[in-house]
């Protein structure tokens, strides 16, 4: 996932609502609240800060390897746009453990 995806999956959603569910496809954990302030942030003409971008940016594979929960091991992750992973594995918020390539 690229830092500018979440910022895709705003410009797509029609609805607040929609957003969660793109997100949720896409197996990145957004709140409610999170999904309101990015839509209304794209839908309101203003652009995302630097700050913003960094805080949704991340991913769980690719050429850096995979990334798996450091509890149980599973590669089953939701990025949390609050900070770190949230584990469906072991229903458990972790910073992940990055695998070698």
């Amino acid at each position: 996932m690229s830092p500018f995806h979440l910022i895709e999956l705003a410009q797509r959603a029609q609805t607040v609502e929609e957003l969660v569910s793109l997100a949720k496809e896409e197996k990145i954990k957004l709140s409610l609240d999170d999904a309101q302030i990015y839509f209304e942030r794209w839908h309101g003409g203003e652009e995302l800060s630097d700050d913003d971008l960094e805080e949704v940016g991340g991913g769980t594979g690719g050429a850096f390897g995979k990334t798996v929960c450091e509890f149980c091991g599973s590669g089953d992750l939701f990025i949390d746009v609050s900070g770190g992973y949230y584990c469906n594995g072991c229903n458990r918020h972790c910073w992940g453990k990055r695998l070698a390539p």
